[in-house]
């Protein structure tokens, strides 16, 4: 009987497991279907917004070129952009911007972690991502992000020009000077008179350059703020529920086929338990011990004997006249010498 039943209960299938132990399992599921949703509430909540911008050429001026001659330094140039993007005075001028317009403090070190800038796969673009807890707050910071930086850009290549400026009208008022001391129509003034004239189209150059600089960005794709991103909360507790399935699938085995609760448990045909019975078995009496030899050999002492047989063999066995003895059941003698 205990074979029998050792035999089926290793023998259990899965489902049959699961739905021995349906309740427990059910609650299983149930509770990890609801962490999953929860955890995407309250734990996953974030969203990232991405504005892009593509970096002017400064091959296509003539003083704002910054070492630029070809390709390949094209493409380390847009690198160095996406790095002074995320550099320490953007993100300030950023975080000003998002103060002064659209009423939200934030720090820098917090600027720091959200923003993530990178060269694009294109060349001379720029990607500018921003990780928040809403869609509006992420967009909204990468649109002063990008903000920032064609500020911040414009305000340098302004600085650049107002040096070149300075150092072009210095050497045209030393010209001039020397222009008027000079004696007219002689070799000397028509030397300076050209170099004035150049220095004045340097000027205007300048001025050109900085017109077609700008603020560095040929265009910006900004960052969407009405953009809504679909919950993740659905999708994450499907997967929580499945998870929860297979630890019950597992654990109700596990508890179907272990052994140590399979020798206390008796299960119906319905799966249910049902009680044993609380009544103690009844004891049964130890069996008799086997006598011992000095008992066999006492009793073969006092054992009674038949009297006849005994008497005939005292008569068989006594000895006759001249030391003859006489067998009583055959006649026979025998000398003895």
């Amino acid at each position: 009987m205990v074979t029998e039943r050792s035999n089926e209960d290793r023998e259990v299938g899965l489902l049959e497991a699961l739905w021995r132990y349906k309740w427990s399992s059910l609650l299983l599921i149930v509770l990890a279907g609801l962490a999953g949703g929860l955890a995407t509430v309250y734990v996953f909540t974030s969203v990232e917004a991405t504005a892009k911008f593509a970096v002017t050429d400064p091959r296509s001026t003539t003083f704002l070129r910054q070492g630029v001659s070809s390709d390949s330094s094209y493409i380390a140039y847009t690198s160095q952009r996406a790095a002074f993007t995320e550099s320490a005075g953007v993100l300030d001028k950023a975080r000003q911007l998002l103060a002064a317009e659209q009423a939200m403090q934030i720090g820098l070190e917090d600027l720091r972690k959200a923003v993530e800038a990178k060269p694009g796969t294109n060349g001379g673009i720029v990607e500018v991502t921003v990780t928040a807890k809403t869609d509006r707050s992420a967009a909204q910071i990468a649109n002063a992000v990008v903000a920032a930086y064609q500020m911040l850009t414009e305000a340098d290549a302004q600085r650049e020009q107002q040096k070149l400026l300075k150092s072009v009208r210095s050497t045209r008022a030393r010209i001039e000077a020397e222009l008027k001391r000079a004696p007219a129509r002689s070799t000397t003034a028509v030397t300076l008179g050209e170099a004035l004239v150049q220095l004045q189209l340097k000027e205007g150059d300048a001025a050109i350059d900085l017109a077609q600089y700008g603020s560095g960005v040929r265009f910006v794709d900004q960052a969407n703020p009405l953009r809504v991103t679909p919950s993740q909360a659905p999708k994450n507790a499907g997967i929580g529920l499945a998870v929860g399935l297979l630890l019950a699938i597992v654990i109700a085995f596990l508890r179907a086929t272990n052994p140590i609760a399979t020798a206390q448990r008796v299960t119906t045909g319905t799966g249910q338990r049902q009680r044993t019975s609380k009544t103690p078995p009844t004891a049964t009496p130890p069996p008799a011990p086997a006598p011992s030899s000095d008992e066999e050999q006492e009793d073969d002492v006092t054992a009674v004997y038949d009297r006849d047989k005994l008497l005939g063999y005292v008569a068989r066995n006594k000895p006759g006249e001249n030391g003859v003895s006489v067998d009583a059941g055959t006649g026979s003698s025998s000398s003895q010498h």
